[in-house]
């Protein structure tokens, strides 16, 4: 049985790999070399434990198996755990977070899909997401990093309430 719970601080490792794998697998071939090096499990864990975003895991008792995040009106994160793409656990936590932000009273849900990334771009188009405009967007980088680097951004929205 599939449990989608609030992220507890136990959660963290499990999140931190899962974002990690998931950046990497879904971005590093759509942003400059320079930035590898700035995408270790360390810095991740910096993104991570300064994000002000509220998380919620997918666990099906042993493992986590992927989180989605929001703030306001946003879908800020949706990451699943490699051994668990393509099992259903996207839609749900997908579902999960818009549900979330119609509960905080907002109609309309908005999320960031980087240009390129064509698996994620593909899901949020069968999953009822429509482009508002794309513009390049800066990656987060890591406190003492030099450079700036933005990645071109999809702006996606969906009414998710009244």
């Amino acid at each position: 049985m599939i449990e989608i719970r609030p992220a507890e601080p136990k959660d963290r490792a499990a999140i931190v790999e899962i974002l990690h794998h998931g950046w990497h697998d879904g971005h590093a071939h759509l942003v400059s070399p320079e930035v590898l090096p700035l995408r270790t499990v360390e810095c991740i864990d910096d993104i991570y434990g300064s994000s002000k975003d509220v998380f919620h895991v997918a666990d099906d008792g042993a493992t986590i198996l992927g989180f989605v995040a929001t703030n306001g009106d946003e879908l800020t994160k949706l990451f699943i755990a490699r051994n668990a793409r393509g099992s259903g656990i996207a839609e749900k936590l997908l579902a999960h977070g818009e549900r979330k932000i119609a509960e905080n009273g907002f109609a309309v849900a908005r999320l960031l899909c980087q240009v390129g990334n064509v698996p994620a771009e593909r899901f949020y188009s069968r999953t009822g997401w429509v482009e508002e405009h794309r513009r390049h967007y800066p990656l987060w980088m890591p406190t003492g990093a030099s450079g700036h680097f933005t990645a071109e951004t999809m702006c996606l929205h969906k009414k998710v309430g009244r």
